[in-house]
């Protein structure tokens, strides 16, 4: 097999740096946090940058929606709260599985996604 000119190890690289990156950026920003508490301020100063932290509560959904889903629908609440699933609609409609009319409004274009292998 030939090296594809380092593109697949040179993209593979920037994957693991980005993990590692992303894995940094959430160790700095809960010490960030937790400077910000200790001393009682929203704000924190760099050298170029202020930062401004802002808490929020956030909600947390439980993994098995079901009975969420059931009861929003018992309350009349579905239509207000419900969106499009795109991941089912999508190969629906490259399937043909749902009506002209709606493959209609929709365009395809090609896209590509990249996997990466161990080689054994």
């Amino acid at each position: 097999m030939a090296n594809d000119n380092g593109l697949i190890d040179e993209y593979e690289k920037l994957q693991k740096i980005k993990k590692e990156i992303e894995a940094k950026e959430g160790e700095l920003k809960k010490d960030i946090i937790k400077l910000a508490n200790e001393k009682n301020t929203s704000i924190l100063f760099g050298t170029f940058k202020k930062c401004s932290i802002k808490e929020y509560t956030k909600v947390i959904y439980p993994e098995d929606k079901t009975s969420l889903v059931e009861m929003i629908r018992e309350k009349g609440l579905y239509d207000e709260f419900s969106s499009i699933n795109y991941f089912k609609l999508g190969p629906a409609i490259l399937k043909g599985g749902v009506d002209k009319e709606i493959s209609d409004l929709t365009k395809e274009e090609k896209a590509f996604r990249l996997s990466f292998q161990d080689i054994s």
